[in-house]
């Protein structure tokens, strides 16, 4: 026999502190309001670490989370390249100023100072980085049926057969 309270709110503090059968970890309520100040210090600072202790969950919380909801995964890997351009522009600006490589950078949403070394090899991880989002233009992507391909690659055929034809 399980407990019982008596109010929603003692449910919901039963719900919000009871550890997950595995971790020991707590459960997390995710709001709209936490998915945006976690997206938003995301694309401030590019520390996933720091961005979900500013919102005061645990960074495992934030990886299932982006495991089980693909659009919050989705909004994750906006917020890292607008976080990553943020990125450039700093650099960018800092380098332009004149000011000294020893210098350290100063970065949006208190995260601090970054210096010029962490700065640039952030910058090449991200460039590297397979799975983030392209920055081409126009619609999304999308997979052509068979029925697509197929009418394509004959008409390239034919194409080719009118090459050979002609020639």
């Amino acid at each position: 026999m399980g407990l019982r309270p008596r109010n929603a709110a003692a449910t919901a503090t039963l719900t919000a502190t009871r550890p997950t059968a595995f971790t020991g970890r707590k459960w997390v309520r995710w709001t709209q309001r936490m998915k945006a100040e976690f997206l938003d210090n995301l694309a401030g600072s590019c520390n996933v670490k720091a961005s979900a202790e500013a919102i005061g969950v645990n960074v495992i919380s934030v990886y299932a989370l982006r495991r089980r909801d693909a659009e919050f995964a989705l909004n994750w890997q906006i917020a890292l390249a607008s976080g990553y351009q943020l990125l450039e522009t700093l650099v960018l600006g800092h380098v332009l100023s004149g000011a000294s490589r020893d210098a350290g950078i100063e970065t949006p949403h208190n995260a601090g100072t970054l210096d010029m070394d962490t700065a640039l090899r952030l910058l090449s991880a991200h460039r590297n980085a397979a799975g983030k989002p392209s920055d081409t233009a126009g619609p999304p992507r999308r997979r052509s049926d068979m029925a697509e391909t197929d009418a394509a690659i004959l008409k390239k055929l034919s194409a080719i057969e009118k090459r050979r034809g002609a020639a």
